[in-house]
């Protein structure tokens, strides 16, 4: 069930993902706050107030007449603050040498909401000049104001406008602040980098933790493979895994058992939406793990367009499935015995033009039942799903398909995709894989990770000791059925 709990999980995560981004533009934001800092001229600011009252006020009423009369000016004062009426005569007295326009921009102005009193601010270079500033613009401002109060009939103007406090010269400028600058850089920048963050993670469809598995389909996930070895290339060749890698191995094996107890499972398809999910990895490593198990197991190599299991196993691939097929070997010679347990493998043999024919033709459907009257479990390792139909051929021929999902290898719509295409042909697929879960990370899951019992690796005999002439491994041998009984 969801909730707030798994919002905010899902929120950390995305944090733990992205941590390196957000430091980058955290770091960023904060260099570019400090050279803007560095390079923002020194500046000074003094300010003066001025206060507005009404004058010649004898009763209370008249008083507060001027009261409202005082507050209804006063923002017109400030308004008349930055004409070149107050700030011409500021230029003259000063020698400032520069336009009103100009000025102005060096003078801020401003009153409380139902004040009479108005804040001067100048701002300059210099320290002294920017005190001077502020007190000649209080005082020009004063000036400005009784002109313009000033009735025609002669008599003295209503408004008067009286110091508050004078300006005096600021000891520390006003600007760059530095730690202010270098705290908002570092604010900005760690805004900037979250917002990165989520934009990536929204962006980002593949398919990455158990749970993105479960928001996309309710097919068991029998196991977690974890990621043997850092910085694996896509298409890497197979290899047996040891640890805890032959521990989730074992724990799928079990899986399977308990998947096929109301439906015989005797030959299975292991295939994956995309190239590079790991599918013939899983497809060796089950076929290893079961061997051991006891029961009599084939792994054939079906991937007729980028076949594998010859190159990792180190057995002849120049005869196999496609020789079987096109009757140019009989089975018993195609098949190749692997390790101590009796694994069986028969390779790919040369590749055909017309791999999706040959696997959906009715001598692959015999080689299937021949099989399964020797072994007791068949294990297919078959191209993609969605580049190729050569699994969803298979389908026909086989009782079950294993799903192999790689993390941060196929998107969302990817595997929906497989799935769907998997369930129009009405294939039997037992559950899901999850391979290649990094071992360290937020993505990591510790569950498949720590190996529990799994000190001892399954070792499987080196592939290079050739020591008969020939192009086979000395443990890899080749014979009739009766060889596999052990």
């Amino acid at each position: 069930m969801k909730g707030p709990a798994m919002d905010v999980r899902e929120q950390l995560l995305i944090l733990r993902r992205s941590w390196r981004l957000i430091t980058v533009l955290a770091l960023l934001g904060t260099i570019l706050a400090g050279v803007a800092s560095l390079l923002t001229p020194t500046s000074y600011t003094a300010s003066t107030s001025l206060f507005v009252s009404t004058q010649n006020s004898e009763t209370s009423a008249e008083l507060q007449q001027g009261s409202v009369f005082a507050l209804a000016r006063v923002q017109s004062y400030v308004d008349v603050t930055s004409k070149p009426t107050v700030l011409q005569p500021v230029i003259d007295k000063l020698n400032l040498g520069m336009t009103p326009e100009a000025l102005a921009a060096k003078i801020k102005t401003s009153t409380a909401r139902n004040t009479v009193i108005i804040e001067i601010e100048a701002r300059d270079g210099s320290a002294q000049r920017s005190a001077d500033i502020a007190n000649a613009v209080a005082a020009s401002l004063i000036t400005a104001v009784a002109d313009l109060e000033r009735p025609t009939n002669g008599t003295p103007t209503p408004v008067r406008l009286s110091p508050v406090d004078h300006a005096t010269t600021p000891t520390e400028p006003s600007s760059p602040n530095a730690k202010l600058d270098l705290a908002l850089g570092l604010l900005y920048g760690l805004a900037a980098g979250i917002a990165a963050a989520v934009l990536r993670h929204v962006l980002d469809r593949n398919i990455r933790t158990e749970s993105d598995l479960r928001k996309m389909t309710d097919l068991p996930l029998l196991a977690g493979i974890t990621e043997q070895t850092a910085g694996r290339l896509p298409g890497a060749a197979p290899s047996v895994l040891g640890g805890s890698g032959a521990e989730a191995f074992r724990k799928l094996r079990t899986n399977l058992q308990f998947a096929g107890v109301n439906r015989p499972m005797r030959s299975i398809v292991v295939t994956s939406a995309s190239a590079g999910e790991g599918k013939s990895t899983v497809a060796l490593n089950l076929a290893v793990t079961i061997a051991k198990g006891g029961q009599k197991v084939i792994l054939v190599d079906a991937d007729l367009r980028l076949p594998s299991v010859a190159s990792a196993t180190g057995i002849e691939g120049g005869i196999g499935l496609t020789t079987v097929l096109v009757g140019t070997s009989t089975l018993e010679d195609s098949i190749q015995y692997w390790s101590d347990d009796g694994l069986a493998l028969l390779a790919s043999g040369p590749l055909p033009p017309n791999p999706s024919e040959l696997l959906g033709s009715a001598a692959m459907s015999r080689l299937l039942e021949e099989l399964q009257k020797k072994f007791d479990v068949i294990i297919v390792d078959s191209p993609p799903i969605l580049p190729v139909t050569d699994a969803s051929v298979l389908t026909k021929s086989t009782d079950s398909v294993l799903l192999v999902v790689g993390t941060k290898r196929v998107s969302q719509h990817s595997l929906a995709k497989a799935i769907d295409q998997l369930n129009f042909v009405d294939a039997n697929i037992l559950g899901v894989v999850q391979n290649r879960i990094p071992r360290r990370g937020p993505d990591a899951n510790t569950a498949y990770v720590a190996g529990y019992g799994a000190e001892h690796p399954d070792r499987i005999p080196p592939v290079d000791n050739r020591d008969d002439g020939s192009f086979r491994p000395a443990h890899v041998r080749r014979g009739k059925f009766a060889s596999v009984e052990t």
